[in-house]
């Protein structure tokens, strides 16, 4: 690559380039394409000379009516290179509400608990009744204290129906505890 010498004094050459930045660099190499008529390493887009005799582009193309007569719409799929969320994917059954929901028709739901408890106490306390699949203690985000309430999920429900038998007004911590189904319970 060639360097120019730098000299002292010679500022004759400075004014060809002071108006345009890339005129020095160009030369090497092009280093820009205009958009609008396609001339290489002249003059950038917004500059065109010929952008008043180019035609005019299209910005906005609504791609619902340009696929309504497409054999792929017709057949009920989208056209090759639309984006299609992954609940309306082939094979897909689940909507958005199925897919957050957890198996809670053996929750049960934990009130008047002390800001101290926290997931391992509940693990500990219910755990004797059988087989969890999930703890969670709510907690506040700015204090890091428990908010009073949590909820249990057992793997069998006849073994949260024994927690709530023995665990509803259970004093634990120096509280009585509230211990009930976390949704109606469908019968």
């Amino acid at each position: 690559m060639f360097l120019p010498a730098l000299t002292t004094g010679s500022k004759a050459e400075e004014p060809k380039t002071a108006g345009d930045p890339l005129a020095a660099l160009s030369k090497g190499g092009t280093l820009m394409v205009c958009r609008t008529c396609g001339k290489k390493g002249d003059h950038w887009t917004s500059k065109c000379p010929y952008k008043d005799l180019a035609p005019p582009t299209e910005s906005f193309i609504d791609r619902s009516s340009a696929t309504e007569g497409t054999a792929a719409s017709a057949q009920g799929g989208p056209a090759k290179g639309t984006y299609v969320p992954p609940s309306m994917r082939g094979g897909a059954e689940r909507s958005g509400t199925e897919m957050r929901r957890r198996n809670e028709e053996n929750s049960v739901r934990v009130t008047n608990l002390s800001e101290d408890t926290r997931e391992a106490d509940l693990r500990e306390l219910f755990q004797t009744f059988g087989s969890l699949s999930r703890v969670y203690v709510a907690v506040d985000q700015k204090t890091g204290m428990s908010r009073g309430f949590g909820f249990v999920t057992f793997v069998n429900k006849e073994d949260a129906q024994r927690a709530i038998n023995k665990l509803d007004g259970y004093g634990y911590d120096n509280l009585i505890l509230r211990v009930e189904w976390s949704t109606p319970k469908a019968n």
